[in-house]
């Protein structure tokens, strides 16, 4: 059974489609080491409507959240869904390991 801060299959879909794309996963890995970020096309040399689309994507998985400051916006790391994808490998993924190999 599914507990409140668990991630659903359906969600964790949705975030590693979302990660799949090497733009995209570039703009997570890089909110999460700057905490927070203004994307431009020119930082990754596409199209604003091609930025636009990847950050739509990762904001639909809840990997991102926007802040507007006037007419910027502030890119940041949702921390909640970080800790959410930590909490199901650390469940998920250290059980099946064979105690013997640890």
């Amino acid at each position: 059974m599914k507990t409140k801060n668990e991630l659903s299959k359906p969600e964790l879909l949705l975030i590693f489609q979302a990660l799949s794309d090497p733009i995209r996963l570039d703009i997570f890995l890089c909110l999460l080491k700057n905490k927070e970020k203004r994307f431009s096309g020119t930082t990754y040399n596409v199209s604003k409507s091609t930025l636009s689309h990847h950050i739509k994507l990762l904001k639909e998985a809840k990997l991102i959240n926007l802040r507007k400051e006037g007419t910027t916006h502030i890119y940041s790391v949702n921390e909640e869904i970080v800790n959410q994808i930590g909490s199901f490998f650390a469940n998920n993924c250290r059980s099946s390991i064979p105690t013997d190999t640890l």
